[in-house]
């Protein structure tokens, strides 16, 4: 598949509105509410409102019942599910697979981050930025991840994600290849959990600077982590300037840069360093990879060091990270990967 073979595929909302059958939304919670503001927006009726049997309690969410899929499929008979979570997790990625095998699936791409939905016809205005990218990176697995995520943001379809998952850990270790003589930068480091990874692939590295901004997450990041030596923790976020921003404290995903967050700490990194070496670091800070990034863009320029870098937050990150790491340092060479995830989450940029 080339990038602009995705023109030719019909985007999920088409796919939705066209549907013969009723289209009911498969789970509740602020998923469920942006999808039923988009259904109203682009004319598309929701018929009901389904969820897996531990979470229906007899309850309503939105005005509709939350019904169970056995008593969906009693209701509806063959309708079309529009399905508003996203897991990780072996089993619900097993049912999600078992739904589109007996009904009809779509997970529409919603943005993590900002207000910007993905779009053909946005892409089709950047074919020459997504064709940038797709030559200059590494390996044909990038490419094909390049493709396949782009075709599942507009089509809902999981079908085109299932062929490039490969497992975090072991591209890490052949792409990144962590070792004792690192020195981790963490932006982004939530409870610590990744830094811990990383020392365990490492062997035990030279020094972490962990960034996060979240302070309950920051509590546990300290508790985690203290006992190591030479351990920088920062409570700020990872930013392209000195000061405040508006963060929005709620401890997970939706802990990011929000104008109706409380006001916290943010950091460069070059300005933590001060100078110092970096051979690694990490950008997961929902939505804010640009920022965090040219905060840092003078221990990349000095040191070059690995970089792994989040890209899932926003419509087009794939593009506009790789392309803003191009420009940084035109020697590094890029790999794409896209962890097992529904939808196309914890999609990631690895740059050496």
């Amino acid at each position: 598949m080339t990038v602009s073979d995705i023109f030719g595929l019909e985007s999920s909302w088409d796919r939705l509105k066209g549907s013969a059958e009723p289209v009911c939304i498969y789970g509740t919670g602020n998923a469920c509410e942006r999808i039923l503001a988009e259904f109203d927006r682009r004319g598309i009726k929701c018929a009901g409102i389904f969820a897996s049997d531990g979470f229906v309690r007899e309850r309503s969410f939105a005005g509709f019942p939350v019904l169970s899929l056995a008593q969906a499929e009693e209701r509806f008979g063959d309708f079309t599910a529009c399905a508003a979570f996203g897991s990780e997790l072996p089993d619900v990625m097993q049912k999600l697979r078992e739904l589109r095998d007996s009904h009809r699936l779509v997970m529409p791409d919603l943005p993590i981050a900002g207000d910007e939905y993905f779009s053909v016809e946005r892409l089709k205005e950047r074919i020459d930025d997504a064709e940038k990218v797709y030559s200059a990176l590494a390996d044909e697995h990038s490419r094909e991840v390049f493709t396949s995520v782009l075709a599942f943001k507009q089509t809902g379809d999981i079908s085109f994600l299932d062929p490039v998952f490969t497992d975090e850990k072991h591209e890490i270790s052949t792409i990144v290849k962590p070792c004792s003589e690192d020195i981790f930068a963490d932006l982004g480091a939530y409870n610590g959990d990744t830094a811990m990874r990383f020392l365990e692939m490492s062997g035990g590295c030279k020094g972490i600077c962990a960034f996060e901004p979240d302070k309950r997450s920051f509590r546990k990041l300290t508790k985690n982590l203290l006992s190591y030596n030479d351990i920088t923790l920062v409570n700020a976020a990872a930013w392209d300037s000195d000061g405040f921003v508006r963060f929005g404290q709620k401890g997970g995903r939706q802990s990011m840069i929000s104008a109706s967050g409380t006001l916290c700490a943010a950091r460069r990194l070059d300005s933590v360093l001060n100078g110092r070496e970096c051979t690694v670091i990490k950008y997961d800070v929902e939505g804010a990879e640009r920022q965090a990034i040219d905060g840092s863009a003078e221990t990349i320029r000095r040191f070059k060091p690995r970089l792994i870098v989040s890209a899932y937050h926003r419509p087009f990150d794939m593009i506009d990270l790789c392309l803003q790491i191009m420009e940084l340092d035109r020697s590094y060479r890029l790999w794409l990967r896209q962890p097992p995830y529904y939808p196309a989450w914890d999609t990631v940029i690895y740059a050496v």
